[in-house]
C-alpha cells in the first residue's frame, strides 16, 4: 500500500519529512532504477539575491508578459536553497522540486512546469557563486587585462551574430540571432565602461585573436547558403569559445563588483548558448524527419 504524502518538509529550514514521499508509490525496482532521492541540508537564501531576480526577471526568456515579480518569487529561492540542500544535477533533483514547490510557493499560481526555467536559473546562479568564488586579489592591471579579453569576445559574438541574422530565411531565427547580437553589444559598452572607470584603454576597432573569433571567421565563411542547421551549429560552437573564455576570467581573483559583472553576463550567455542548442536540437531532428519521410 502507497504511503501518504507527507507535505510538511520544508527545503528551506531542511525540517519535516519530505514532500516527494510520493515517489515512493513506485515499485522497489522502478526506485532503485532512478536512483535515491536528494537529502535536504539547510541553507539560506541571501537578501541580494532577491533583489537580483527582481530587477533581471523580466529579461528572462522564462518570463511570460503580465506576470508579476511575486509569482516567481518562490521559484528563485526555491533553486538556490535546493542547489545548496541537494547539490548535484538539476534534473536529479526535479522530482523533489516538484513537490516542494507545492509547499513553497506561496501566493504564486504557476505550476512547477512554469516556473521550472525560473528556478533552474537560480540553481546555475548558485552553483556559479559557489563554483566562481573570488578574493578580489587581482590588482587593476589584471582586471582592464582580463576585461579587454571579455571585449573581444562581446565584440566577436556581435559580428557573429549579426551575420546569421542577415543569412538565415527563418524569422524567428533572424529574430533570435539578432537579440543574440544586441546583447553581446550591451555587454561590449559595460566592459568598456568598467576598463575606463579602472584607467585602462579600451582596445581598439575588431577583433584579431583567440579562438573565439577563429570559430567566427569560419562561421562567416559557412553562412552563405548554409542551412539553418549548420548556422545553428556553428554558432552553437562559437558560443561554447565564448564561454570558456568567461570561465577563465571567473577564475582571475576580479574585485567583487567586477566578478559579479562577469558573472551575470557568462549567466546570460549560457542561457543564450542554450536556446541555440534547443533550435538546433529541434532543427536537425526536424531535417531527420524529412529524411526518413
Amino acid at each position: 500500500m502507497a504511503e501518504e504524502r507527507d507535505l510538511t518538509h520544508d527545503p528551506i529550514s531542511g525540517e519535516g519529512a519530505h514532500a516527494a514521499d510520493e515517489a515512493r508509490q513506485d515499485s522497489g525496482q522502478e526506485q532503485r532504477a532512478a536512483g535515491p532521492l536528494p537529502v535536504a541540508r539547510a541553507v539560506d537564501y541571501p537578501a541580494g539575491e532577491s533583489e537580483y531576480w527582481r530587477d533581471a526577471f523580466m529579461h528572462e526568456p522564462f518570463y511570460e508578459a503580465g506576470r508579476s515579480f511575486e509569482e516567481y518569487a518562490p521559484a528563485f529561492e526555491l533553486g538556490w536553497v535546493s542547489q545548496g540542500a541537494y547539490g548535484g544535477d538539476f534534473d536529479a533533483a526535479d522530482r523533489v522540486m516538484a513537490n516542494d514547490w507545492e509547499v513553497r510557493k506561496g501566493v504564486s499560481t504557476l505550476a512547477w512546469y512554469q516556473v521550472r526555467p525560473a528556478a533552474r536559473s537560480s540553481w546555475r546562479r548558485a552553483e556559479h557563486t559557489r563554483l566562481f568564488a573570488t578574493d578580489g586579489s587581482a590588482d587593476a592591471q589584471q582586471a582592464i587585462d582580463t576585461l579587454n579579453e571579455l571585449l573581444e569576445n562581446a565584440r566577436d559574438g556581435e559580428l557573429g551574430f549579426r551575420e546569421a541574422a542577415e543569412h538565415t530565411k527563418t524569422p524567428s531565427l533572424s529574430a533570435l540571432f539578432g537579440r543574440r547580437a544586441d546583447t553581446c553589444r550591451q555587454a561590449a559598452a559595460e566592459l568598456s565602461e568598467q576598463i575606463e572607470r579602472l584607467g585602462g584603454k579600451v582596445d581598439a576597432g575588431g577583433t584579431v585573436s583567440g579562438a573565439a573569433h577563429r570559430v567566427w571567421v569560419h562561421i562567416r565563411g559557412l553562412f552563405g547558403g548554409a542551412s539553418d542547421e549548420t548556422m545553428l551549429d556553428e554558432c552553437e560552437r562559437g558560443e561554447d569559445a565564448a564561454l570558456a573564455r568567461y570561465r577563465k576570467a571567473l577564475s582571475q581573483n576580479l574585485p567583487p563588483d567586477l566578478h559579479s559583472m562577469v558573472l551575470r553576463q557568462f549567466e546570460g550567455a549560457q542561457r543564450n548558448h542554450d536556446m541555440i542548442k534547443a533550435h538546433r536540437d529541434r532543427a536537425r531532428a526536424e531535417a531527420q524527419a524529412r529524411t526518413d519521410g
